[in-house]
């Protein structure tokens, strides 16, 4: 059975992702017949404005526990794509697609400058 709770608090990674205009779009769990990698849960996130893809990782052992986890961020376009750390991941500020187009944007400031002329 599936829940909605709005009242569960999200996560750092999750309001990063949030905050770089990313939605959740789903969670596929591959189960694999490799000795050392039994199975691999992979989050997916949209950001369809930018035509970018993130996928969450995370591998596991036979026995259940995790190996590694890392992000993969694919330009939808160009299918390209880098793998990194949830720690290199929470340092980015802006992600550029392959059409030139940053996001988010910068924030902008509404103040005035004084002239001084």
């Amino acid at each position: 059975m599936k829940v909605l709770d709005f009242t569960k608090e999200t996560d750092e990674l999750e309001n990063k992702l949030i905050k770089l205009g990313f939605h959740y779009q789903n969670a596929e769990k591959m189960e694999s017949d490799s000795l050392h990698i039994s199975s691999q849960l992979i989050i997916t996130w949209e950001n369809v404005m930018n035509g970018v893809t993130l996928q969450i990782i995370h591998t596991y052992d036979r026995y259940g526990g995790e190996t590694n986890g890392y992000l993969k961020i694919t330009d939808n376009c160009t299918n390209a794509s880098v793998n990194m750390s949830v720690e290199e991941f929470m340092e980015l500020e802006r992600i550029t697609n392959s059409h030139g187009t940053t996001f988010p944007r910068p924030e902008t400031s509404n103040e005035t400058v004084p002239n001084e002329n």
